[in-house]
């Protein structure tokens, strides 16, 4: 077992040593991000409590370039909740808990644009625009009441968002990524690879 452990790493450190980088971002790239995000951009109440944003985005590299640089076009798929949980007690005493769980989904497509003055092999430095739905999901448990329909909804809204993000390739074909800006989160990291 611990020569299994120590083969990995000496692979994976053998892998990280080398002075391969990918080559510059060009035309017909492809690259696919996975990111988690920090800071929700919608609020949901006092109280609530979640785990960041899970992200999934695809862009692939126009044909031509546009102006001094790149332009990517693609699409990313995004999930946050938060729930709220609290015991009632009413003038008879305890009568039990209610839970409140929002959800949203995120549908949409994305832009970006790569300045070529900021690439490199182990850099690359972007903004992106991203325009979509919001599936907003309310969901309350508890005690019936008068109030079950009013706690109880799905909504369809439109979201918009601006992100300035960098990538830095440890490997050829991988990176990690940070994005910073009004999207699902205000502050995202993650990896992305080019296919």
């Amino acid at each position: 077992m611990f020569t299994r452990l120590r083969s990995f790493v000496t692979l994976l450190l053998f892998m990280l040593s080398g002075t391969t980088f990918a080559q510059v971002l060009k035309t017909n790239d492809n690259t696919v991000n996975l990111g988690i995000g920090f800071g929700s951009t919608v609020t949901y109440g006092h109280g609530m409590k979640g785990f960041p944003a899970l992200s999934l985005s695809y862009e692939h590299i126009f044909p031509k370039e546009i102006g001094p640089g790149l332009l990517g076009v693609g699409a990313i798929v995004a999930y946050r909740a938060a729930s709220y949980k609290e015991s009632v007690v009413d003038e008879e005493g305890p009568s039990g808990t209610y839970k409140f769980r929002y959800s949203n989904t995120y549908l949409g497509l994305r832009a970006t644009y790569h300045w070529k003055g900021l690439l490199s092999e182990k850099y690359d430095i972007y903004g992106a625009a991203i325009a979509g739905v919001r599936l907003e999901k309310y969901k309350w448990d508890g005690p019936k009441s008068e109030f079950d329909a009013f706690y109880n909804y799905n909504h369809t809204k439109v979201f918009g968002g601006l992100v300035v993000g960098a990538r830095y390739y440890f490997l050829p074909k991988v990176s990690v990524f940070s994005e910073l800006g009004y999207d699902v989160s205000w502050f995202k990291i993650g990896v992305s690879a080019r296919l």
